[in-house]
């Protein structure tokens, strides 16, 4: 009888138990399905990138073209040069229109130079400008400096007419010569050409008598001087009036010594044809600088 009541709580025990450990179990098994993971953090914002400056890169030609353009405005607008010098104008109360520029390299150094034409203005305010732009200055530097009757060659020569054919050059004007020479940097005067026509002494038999006709060779009745070194410095004429055919104490040539000279000068090239635009608003804005605020002065009266 007390085996059998030792059995029953031996069954009772085990039953409790049992259940305790099925119970913890389940909870066991419980939590750790509903136990939820901690979700990741989120990730740092990426730092804004920093906002760059933008800084206008301008190639040599860019900037060599805006520094002509401001040039250009300022004799255009104030009839000043870029060494301040004043340009003749028409009026000094508005533009200096009518007047001629170009850009474009005619000394052939592979950068472009600004032309000027300044044409409107007496025939001594008349001037032939060509400047050169030194870069990363962008500084005009003068380089030539004549009458506006320019012609360029392919080599660098450049030939401009004289301002006034006073002598008796007659059917042949007369011309002055330059090389560009890169290590000076400027045009270089090689010499100018002056000329005996007969057609302007005809009538006066002294003078008809002194034309060297010798030097004549193709009978057209025009002989050439070419004048070089100092040769202004030397009269047209003898100091004692009596000509003997030499003008600015020099021989004369015929035509064909003449072109041999100048093919020699210009290195038998051909000459350039300058792309010259009106000095007008329109044109020196397509260059990129902009114009600037000019007030002009009320006329008079």
């Amino acid at each position: 009888m007390k085996h059998f009541i030792w059995m029953l709580c031996g069954i009772f025990v085990s039953g409790l138990l049992l259940g305790t450990l099925t119970a913890c179990g389940s909870d066991q098994f419980r939590t750790a399905v509903i136990t939820t993971a901690k979700q990741a953090p989120a990730p740092e914002a990426a730092p804004a990138p920093e906002t760059e400056v933008p800084v206008e890169v301008q190639d040599e030609d860019t900037a060599r073209r805006l520094a002509y353009g401001k040039a250009l405005w300022d004799m255009y607008l104030l009839g000043l040069r870029p060494d301040g010098e004043e340009l003749e104008r028409a009026s000094d109360l508005g533009p200096a229109e009518g007047n001629r520029f170009a850009v474009m390299d005619v000394n052939g150094d592979g950068a472009e130079e600004l032309i000027i034409g300044w044409d409107q203005a007496c025939m001594a305010g008349m001037q032939g400008l060509v400047y050169a732009c030194d870069h990363p200055e962008e500084e005009l530097r003068l380089i030539l400096s004549e009458f506006p009757a320019l012609t360029f060659y392919e080599n660098g020569t450049a030939a401009a007419d004289w301002s006034h054919s006073q002598g008796w050059a007659g059917r042949f004007w007369p011309i002055t010569l330059y090389q560009y020479r890169p290590d000076s940097g400027v045009y270089e005067e090689i010499g100018s050409v002056d000329a005996w026509d007969l057609e302007c002494t005809e009538g006066d038999e002294t003078l008809a008598a002194a034309f060297p006709s010798e030097a004549d060779a193709d009978g057209n009745g025009l002989v050439y001087y070419i004048l070089t070194g100092e040769w202004y410095q030397n009269d047209r004429t003898p100091p004692d009036g009596q000509l003997d055919g030499r003008l600015w104490e020099t021989d004369p040539v015929d035509g064909a010594e003449l072109e041999a000279w100048l093919s020699s000068c210009t290195g038998g090239t051909e000459s350039l044809e300058i792309p010259y635009q009106d000095l007008t608003e329109e044109n020196i804005a397509a260059l990129g600088y902009p114009k600037p605020d000019v007030t002009y002065p009320e006329p008079v009266g």
